[in-house]
C-alpha cells in the first residue's frame, strides 16, 4: 500500500460535471493494495448541498449508508484493520450521530467537517487530511491519510485550541511496512499546513456555515448501487 498525492484511479473521461443540490452521492476513500487493484476501503453516503468547480459540500445524516474495511482491528487502540491484512471485504453499517457537513475546496489536501444536531452546531471542528476530491459518476473519490487536525472552541477567540489527531495511526502504518516513512512525512507536512489554517481561523472557519445546511433537513441516504466498483482502467500504481 502507498499513500497517493491523487486518487489512485483514473479520473472519468469525459469529466463528471458538478452535482445538483440534493443529489445523493457516496464519498469513497480509495486504497492501493499489494497484488490487487485499488478498492474503496471506506464509503459513506450523503447528499450534495453545493457543488461547483471550486467547492463541494456534502451532508450526511444519521442512518446513512456506510461501509468500512472488515477484519480484525489492531494498531493503536485497536482502531483500524491493518491495510496489509485486509482481504478487500467490507462491513456495511450506517453513519451515527448528528448530521455532518463536509466542505472541500478544489485542490486542497483536506476537507473540513462540522456537526449539526438540527438546532445548533455541536462538537469540535475536524480537518480530514486526504487526497483532493475527484468526482466519480456516483459521488466523490479521495484517499484518507489517517492524520487529522481538530479545532476546539471558537475560532478567533482565546478559547481556540488546535491539536493533531491519530498521528499514532499514521506511525503504525509506517511501522508495519504499509507506507514508507518519507510518505508519512509528506502527510505530516500537509498536516502542518492544515494546522496553520486552523490556527489562523480564516476560511472556511469564518464562513457562514448555515448556508451549507440542507434547506429541508437531511434524511438518511443509502449507499448507491455499485459503490464498490471503480473505473476498470485502474492500475496498481498511484
Amino acid at each position: 500500500m502507498t499513500f497517493s498525492a491523487r486518487v489512485p484511479v483514473p479520473a472519468p473521461d469525459p469529466p463528471v460535471p458538478p452535482f445538483a443540490p440534493g443529489a445523493g452521492v457516496v464519498l469513497r476513500s480509495i486504497r492501493n493494495r499489494p497484488s490487487a487493484s485499488p478498492t474503496p476501503s471506506f464509503a459513506v453516503a450523503g447528499i450534495v448541498v453545493a457543488d461547483s468547480e471550486d467547492l463541494s459540500v456534502v451532508a450526511t445524516a444519521a442512518g446513512s449508508g456506510m461501509a468500512r474495511r472488515a477484519g480484525r482491528a489492531e494498531g493503536p487502540g485497536g482502531r483500524q484493520v491493518a491495510p496489509l491484512d485486509w482481504d478487500g471485504s467490507h462491513e456495511v453499517t450506517s453513519w451515527r450521530g448528528p448530521t455532518v457537513i463536509r466542505v472541500h475546496r478544489s485542490g486542497e489536501s483536506w476537507s473540513i467537517w462540522r456537526w449539526h444536531d438540527g438546532e445548533s452546531w455541536v462538537g469540535d471542528w475536524y480537518g480530514n487530511l486526504e487526497c483532493p476530491w475527484q468526482r466519480s459518476p456516483i459521488g466523490f473519490d479521495t484517499q484518507d491519510w489517517d492524520l487529522d487536525v481538530v479545532g476546539i472552541g471558537a475560532p478567533g477567540t482565546d478559547s481556540w485550541r488546535v491539536e493533531y489527531k491519530d498521528d499514532d495511526e499514521l506511525e503504525f502504518i509506517v511501522q508495519i511496512g504499509a507506507a514508507p516513512a518519507v510518505e508519512a512525512e509528506r502527510i505530516r507536512e500537509q498536516g502542518r499546513l492544515l494546522h496553520a489554517e486552523f490556527t489562523r481561523g480564516s476560511w472556511p472557519f469564518d464562513a457562514v456555515w448555515e448556508k451549507w445546511l440542507p434547506r429541508s433537513g437531511v434524511e438518511p441516504t443509502p449507499l448507491p448501487r455499485g459503490w464498490r466498483e471503480l473505473d476498470p482502467r485502474a492500475t496498481h500504481g498511484g
